[in-house]
């Protein structure tokens, strides 16, 4: 099963497609070096930046994580 990380990470992946580091990282409100790191999996995401790009894109958890992050919510029990 994918982490949070990972599933973030592919998330951003896909955001940036065939635009730059420098262009997305902008748009977010991160550090280029920030993202470049997010995306490679060198860095894991705090939730503080995580909420700061879902504002920022105005997104939902389930667009980021799609069912990971339902799933695992409901194994709180």
């Amino acid at each position: 099963m994918p982490s949070l990380d990972k599933e973030f990470s592919e998330f951003l992946k896909t955001l940036r497609g065939r635009r730059s580091y420098a262009s997305l990282a902008k748009d977010l409100g991160i550090a280029e070096s920030t993202l470049y790191r997010l995306i490679n999996g060198s860095q894991s995401a705090t939730l503080r930046g995580v909420e700061q790009v879902m504002r920022k894109l105005a997104v939902s958890p389930a667009e980021v994580f799609g069912d990971e992050i339902h799933r695992k919510r409901g194994r709180r029990g």
